[in-house]
């Protein structure tokens, strides 16, 4: 009875005879109702009768011989004839006929395959089942009568509609009529007369449906355009393609749904709205009174009762109620808690004790939205990012001088706005200022932002008269600590740390041979087989778009997630990733901060993590369930060796910051209180420096032992300006600013252009007021300008007297700032080389598992213990390398080096002033990378010297 369907069985399917009958126009006499028998989940329709052995068989009819009698009409039929001549069952409709049928009456078993020649069946949807439920046997079922459709032959046929009573576990179900629903759908059958209760499968869709698939013939898959073998030689498994019919079904019921079930859920939620308006009024009530106690007596009790009235927990987990204890105080306090332990609690509840409002200082903006949606519904929050509609950001600033809100989410870029420190001044109290992720405040730390070090305690007490600072991270070294508490005047007794790993991680490492080969193998044998949501990390985008191919091509989901991807696509795969719709995330580093996904079964680091921190955050958010969850790391020498290079990346010669120092403070205008500007792009080609260097650079000269400089919001520097109205002179004598950009200006085919902070100097006004009165005259139709050249803005406060200590003090902090990125790499690659090659007789390590080594590789880590254990990967020397420095900078002539610049071609570091895609195209690129980098930086500085040396002698 197994059908040829790529259905789930849940259908309804005729018994089949032996031969097909052909199409008969004799009128068979009613049979005994058929009884429906359940075999193999289809639904079999056999005779009723007295006697249970006996069984009715059905024989074709034989067709009619032609005759010159006409026909019959539907008016002229009898009440228990047929509206369909060519159907050997009985049909009746209300308006033929008055008299009901009794039980004993019933319908001819219908031929398999039957209906594949007359029209077909559709579907009996999820709207056409109420929620009423009723025992035993319904009462007869209506019909709804619809004539004038016709079949394949021309022939007159009936609509019938009516409800079909379903059995769902045991329950029946009595379904509406097609009537009711304002869309009646073609060739459902249908009976006044009891039928037995169908049992059908529960759907995923939360519905419940009975299929009707009488026509025998297999349902085609659209295929979209998609090849319909997959890349790696293997076709779809038939299962899979039944498993994409079920989906493609619940798509179809799902939009049908939307399309004709908007009344009826409109109504449920009014109805749910209504039922629980009630018991919200009395649970604010109730909160108030808790919060009330609180604030009176904060003991642990009141505490507690607060908690399971907010969120339903019976008890604080560890470390959150010392910590919310402590900021009720007034005290700031460092919170260390591992990835996924609660640390948002710790601010949400004193939130709704505290007068005053709450400010959050996130990094991410996605992280940031994800936290102001999971506040409490009793805590108003607002947030504040780039991302926002000027709209949103002026609804945002109106609420927080209503005083609406109770927590409100920035950037430390927003927080450093003058403007929203005024509002925010002059609104309200600030009772609590919250540091998320704060170790992004110390240059030691794992990911450094260098607007994070202005976040100082000084300046938030002056700017925001804050009551206290809670600091908060998942990972934090010694040195890390010491430096964030530093900056927000936390004392060493406010140090609330727990363990950064939790006991339900199962950690294992492998050396990686073949990656691509051996992830797959991995995710497809157990235990990762069975879990339900997997991460895998890795350090290139590129590889984490060919990996996540890979594993589509063998039929396991997966999207990749990185920055390059746009951020509405990169919602979109988390979304998807959040409702379990894709299994695995193939992503970087900026997949994780914000999730908050508690079934993630297993994370995969494809890629050797840049630090014990990386490694940390990323398997912290597997498990959070409290279930076991397994982690697995790959490893190998090739790419430990290639990550350590781009470890030196961001490094600056002295050289180079010598230069970058002249520039900002330029000695035709060092006073104090001029305004000054650095065009990103162009410096950052001229100085070989990345941007976020430059920037860390300013920030450390504005936040240093010495402040030299204020930064400002960045700008832009260029402006190009053409007048339409008013000739310019005639202008300028009405308009100062006007006179001033014809002074400062260059006209180039009638356009003036011009150097905003130069102006702004001249007038002895800031760059904003310059660019407000430009605006004013666009407005009259005076002017129209172009803004370009994206600078850094800055205020001289005070000129450097010694370029050249200045310029080593900044070298050598710069110095120790990359070797502690390539320490922290070498920890990591520590750890991992350690458990392949040397743990073998560590208690509870095995094989690939090696939980306690890892566990106490780390946490000495964080503890600050010194490991010297490290396997030297790298090359001290090599025979060659001097020659080959020699003959490249021979060849290369006509192009300026510094020993930094040539060692990062001879390891294959791409730079701004050197890119890749006109150096990697020498033989020397990356020939050296197995050298260290020092060493090869080392042997570039005296060969510059003898070839430097040599082209001076020359010259004279």
């Amino acid at each position: 009875m197994d059908s040829d369907s790529d259905s789930d069985g849940s259908h309804v399917s005729a018994t089949p005879p032996r031969e097909e009958p052909p199409p008969s126009l004799t009128v068979q006499p009613p049979l005994p109702r058929p009884k429906p028998v359940l075999v193999s989940n289809k639904l079999k329709l056999c005779s009723s009768s007295s006697d249970k052995s006996s069984k009715s068989k059905i024989r074709p009819s034989r067709p009619a011989k032609p005759s010159s009698k006409q026909e019959p009409t539907q008016e002229e039929l009898p009440c228990n004839s047929f509206c369909l001549p060519t159907l050997p069952f009985q049909i009746r409709r209300p308006s033929d006929c008055v008299t009901q049928l009794s039980t004993a009456q019933s319908f001819e078993t219908l031929p398999a395959g039957y209906f594949s020649k007359s029209a077909s069946f559709s579907k009996i949807r999820r709207p056409f089942l109420s929620s009423t439920y009723s025992s035993g046997n319904g009462p007869p079922l209506d019909f709804v009568s619809n004539a004038g459709l016709k079949n394949e032959n021309n022939e007159s046929y009936c609509h019938l509609g009516g409800s079909i009573p379903v059995e769902v576990e045991g329950e029946s179900l009595r379904a509406t009529t097609v009537s009711k629903l304002g869309k009646r759908h073609p060739n459902l059958i249908g009976a006044n007369v009891p039928v037995p209760s169908i049992k059908v499968r529960k759907c995923a869709f939360e519905g419940n449906f009975v299929r009707l698939n009488l026509n025998s013939k297999r349902w085609k898959l659209r295929s979209h355009g998609k090849k319909k073998n997959s890349a790696y030689g293997k076709r779809r498994s038939y299962k899979r393609d039944r498993v994409k019919s079920k989906r493609e079904d619940q798509d179809q019921v799902k939009s049908f749904l939307e399309s004709e079930g908007d009344a009826f859920v409109a109504q449920t939620a009014q109805k749910k709205s209504r039922d629980s308006r009630g018991a919200k009024e009395f649970d604010c009530k109730v909160i108030e009174e808790a919060v009330s106690a609180v604030r009176e007596d904060p003991s642990d009790e009141n505490l507690v009762k607060l908690l399971q009235l907010v969120y339903g927990y019976d008890s604080f987990r560890d470390g959150q109620l010392e910590a919310i204890k402590m900021v009720l105080a007034g005290k700031s306090t460092m919170l260390i808690l591992p990835t996924g332990a609660g640390k948002s609690l710790c601010y949400q509840l004193p939130a709704m004790i505290l007068p005053g409002i709450t400010l959050v200082v996130s990094p991410l903006v996605a992280l940031m939205i994800d936290q102001q949606r999971k506040l409490p519904p009793m805590i108003n929050g607002g947030l504040l990012c780039s991302s926002q509609a000027p709209e949103e950001a002026s609804e945002t600033l109106k609420h927080l001088q209503e005083g609406v809100l109770k927590v409100l989410f920035v950037s430390p870029e927003r927080l450093l706005n003058e403007e929203f420190l005024s509002v925010v001044s002059t609104a309200s109290t600030v009772s609590l200022v919250v540091v998320d992720e704060a170790h992004c405040i110390s240059e030691w730390s794992h990911n450094f932002r260098p607007s994070f070090m202005r976040l100082r305690a000084s300046f938030l007490h002056n700017k925001l008269n804050a009551g206290s600072f809670l600091a908060m991270t998942a990972t934090a070294t010694t040195i890390t600590l010491n430096s964030v508490m530093s900056a927000l005047d936390i004392p060493c007794t406010n140090l609330i740390q727990k363990t950064q790993l939790t006991d339900n991680l199962h950690l294992s490492v492998s050396l990686a041979r073949n990656r691509m080969k051996d992830l797959l193998a991995l995710i497809k044998s157990p235990p990762y087989v069975e879990a339900q949501s997997i991460i895998i990390y890795c350090k290139f985008q590129s590889e984490a778009d060919t990996i996540s191919k890979y594993l589509s091509d063998n039929n396991i989901s997966a999207k990749s997630y990185h920055s390059s991807i746009p951020a509405k696509e990169r919602s979109y795969v988390q979304e998807l990733f959040g409702s379990n719709k894709i299994r695995v995330v193939v992503a970087t580093v900026a997949f994780g901060m914000g999730l908050d996904k508690r079934d993630v079964g297993a994370v995969i680091h494809y890629s050797l993590p840049e630090s014990p921190e990386h490694y940390v955050q990323e398997i912290g958010r597997a498990g959070r369930d409290g279930r076991l969850s397994f982690c697995r790391l790959f490893y190998d020498d090739e790419t430990y060796v290639k990550l350590r290079s781009l470890m030196y990346s961001d490094g600056v010669d002295e050289y180079a910051v010598n230069k970058f120092i002249c520039e900002v403070f330029p000695a035709h205008r060092i006073s104090s209180g001029q305004i000054c500007s650095l065009i990103k792009e162009s410096a950052s080609r001229r100085f070989d420096m990345k941007e976020e260097v430059m920037l860390t650079l300013l920030t450390r000269l504005e936040l240093g032992d010495v402040q030299y400089l204020r930064l400002l919001p960045h700008i832009n520097a260029t402006c190009t300006l053409s007048f339409h109205k008013t000739p310019p002179p005639l202008l300028a004598q009405k308009d100062s600013a006007v006179a001033a950009i014809l002074k400062r200006s260059e006209n180039k085919q009638g356009l003036y252009v011009f150097d905003m902070p130069s102006v702004a100097n001249d007038m002895g006004v800031t760059v904003v007021e310059i660019s407000n009165q430009l605006h004013n005259l666009k407005l009259l139709g005076e002017v129209t300008f172009e803004m370009k050249d994206l600078a850094y803005c800055y205020t001289i406060v005070k000129a450097p007297t010694d370029f050249f200590a200045l310029s080593e003090n900044l070298t050598r902090w710069l110095y120790e700032f990359e070797r502690s990125k390539v320490r922290k790499l070498d920890a990591m690659y520590d750890a991992a080389y350690h458990a392949v090659n040397i743990c073998d007789k560590t208690p509870g390590c095995s094989g690939s598992d090696h939980t306690p080594c890892l566990q106490r590789k780390i946490l000495d880590y964080f503890a600050g213990v010194d490991n010297d254990s490290l396997s030297k990967k790298l090359d001290q020397s090599s025979p060659f390398l001097r020659a080959d420095i020699k003959v490249f900078l021979q060849s290369n002539s006509q192009a300026k080096f510094t020993p930094r610049a040539t060692a990062r071609i001879m390891h294959g570091i791409a730079s701004p002033a050197y890119p890749s895609a006109v150096w990697s195209k020498t033989h020397f690129w990356g020939r050296y990378r197995h050298v260290d980098f020092q060493v090869v930086m080392e042997a570039a500085k005296e060969e510059l010297k003898n070839f430097v040396g040599k082209d001076s002698s020359s010259q004279r």
